[in-house]
Order: structure tokens, then C-alpha cells, then sequence
């Protein structure tokens, strides 16, 4: 079962996703109180107001338990250290077009945990559906994936060794049955393209990118299944066309979501078309 709550309040988002936690009896769990300057920044307007940029963003509250295990699992870290951390990738690696511009960084960026939520629920995916997170730093995607969807896999991909050290410790602290569904992976990203048509949504953490790599990564993703989400973070999918999507994908939305730096992330969100 799924945590997010049947009935969304209004401003807040739609149930949707895998199988729901029946929050109606006695004896459901308290909820978080998550609100919108959780999920984006703004400092257009006061904490009442609303702007084109967070207008269409919502707000998704989950069972506080939950919020309450991912707290712990990262109570720890050192967090002003972490947030620093890229990984430069070698030049043999991940520059195969040139080799007069500097190799690509799979840069942490992170969503903070209520804009993950909110995020999650609006893919809605399917009850065990697997989760890739290219650059996935700490793990923090990972472990609320896991955390959010009980019966779904998580996959992180993290080239930096000091972040894939705190991506381990952090899943290290979950329960056993929770460590089964998580797979962290200390190597390049792109080296391991052949597998990334094993998810159903895929996260990529693209804020290092220059355009050589962008091209890679959407060469990386014309393997996957049609259906597949693919969730780009800070820049979009390379595209010459019109419909702001490159040829085999639609891009489904486009939102500023918090990150754990405080800042604002740009999100990309596309879905994987049929083959015609």
C-alpha cells in the first residue's frame, strides 16, 4: 500500500499513484502538514499568495510516519559538506564528441522531501514500478521512493564516492525489508545506458550538463519503454522542435520544485511515446 491520503484538501494534490493508505478510520496515522513554500521558493508574494511559478504546483501530504523514518535515516549527515559535492566524469568516460570541452558533471541536486512528494504523486506511477535516479547524490530520491511506494525498487546511480558513502549510510539505517528494494551503484552513469530501459520513471540530475552531455543522456533513453517518465532536473531534453519535446517524447509539464539547497530546481517532465 501506497501512503498518499485518498482525499486531497483543497490546494493540495490529487490522490493519485499506487494503491492508497485508507486514511478514514480512527486509527489511521497523523498526516503531514506540508505547504506550499515547502514544495516551491517564492519571494514574489507572501506565504499566502500565488505567482505563474507556483500557481500549478502542488502540495502532497503523506502519513507523518513516513516523513518521520526519512528524517531519521538522514539525521546525520553532514549536510554543508555534502551539498558542495559534483562528480567530473573523465574525459574517456563521457566526452566522446569533443575533446576541447571539459567532461560533463553529474552535479547534486536533490529535491527537498515535500517537492519529492509532490513530484511522486503526480507521476502516478504503477504499483512496483522501478525508479532510476541518474546522479542520484546522497539517495535522497531513492530512499523516498522507496519509503512512498512499499512495493516498488529504487535504483541510484551516484559517481561521486563521498556522496554514494552517504547514500549508503543513509539507506543502511532503514529496516531490512526497505534495504532489499534500494540498489545503489558507485560508477558513471553513463556507463551503465544499457540498463536504464529497466525503469519505469527516471530521474536525472542534469545541473552539470553541458549540451554534448544532454545529447548523450537523450541518446542514453531512446532504449526505454514507451510509458516511461523521464524527470530532468535543472535543464530540459534537447529539442528543435516547436513542441519543446525531442522526436519520441511529449513533454508532460514543466514546474520550479524546492531543493534541499533551498534554491528552486527547474523539472522537466516527459513521457515516452509509441513507437509508430
Amino acid at each position: 500500500m501506497g501512503p498518499f491520503a485518498p482525499g486531497a484538501e483543497p490546494g493540495e494534490g490529487p490522490a493519485v499513484g499506487a494503491p492508497m493508505v485508507d486514511v478514514v478510520d480512527a486509527c489511521a496515522p497523523p498526516m503531514t502538514c506540508f505547504q506550499l513554500p515547502d514544495v516551491v521558493r517564492c519571494a514574489e508574494h507572501g506565504l499566502g499568495g500565488r505567482c505563474p511559478q507556483c500557481s500549478e504546483q502542488l502540495v502532497q501530504n503523506i502519513p507523518l510516519p513516513v516523513y518521520s523514518t526519512f528524517c531519521r535515516v538522514y539525521s546525520s549527515l553532514p549536510w554543508d559538506a555534502l551539498g558542495s559535492q559534483r562528480c567530473t566524469l573523465s574525459a574517456s568516460s563521457s566526452s566522446s564528441r569533443s575533446t576541447l570541452s571539459p567532461p560533463p558533471s553529474w552535479q547534486s541536486v536533490e529535491l527537498s522531501f515535500p517537492a519529492f512528494v509532490a513530484l511522486a504523486a503526480g507521476l502516478a506511477p504503477e504499483p512496483g514500478e522501478r525508479l532510476l535516479h541518474l546522479g542520484s547524490g546522497s539517495g535522497q530520491a531513492v530512499v523516498a521512493w522507496s519509503l512512498l511506494f512499499p512495493l516498488a525498487a529504487a535504483s541510484g546511480v551516484e559517481g561521486c564516492p563521498t556522496l554514494h558513502r552517504a547514500a549508503s549510510a543513509a539507506v543502511a539505517r532503514l529496516d531490512p525489508d526497505l534495504q532489499r528494494r534500494i540498489h545503489l551503484h558507485h560508477c558513471d552513469p553513463f556507463g551503465v545506458q544499457s540498463d536504464w530501459h529497466q525503469a519505469g520513471v527516471i530521474l536525472v540530475s542534469a545541473a552539470g550538463f553541458d549540451d554534448d552531455a544532454m545529447d548523450r543522456v537523450l541518446e542514453g533513453l531512446q532504449a526505454v519503454e514507451q510509458g516511461t517518465r523521464v524527470v530532468t532536473l535543472s535543464r530540459p531534453l534537447p529539442c528543435q522542435l516547436p513542441s519543446r519535446s525531442p522526436p519520441g517524447f511529449a513533454l508532460a509539464r514543466q514546474a520550479a520544485c524546492r531543493t534541499t539547497g533551498l534554491n528552486n530546481a527547474s523539472v522537466f517532465i516527459y513521457r515516452k511515446l509509441p513507437i509508430r
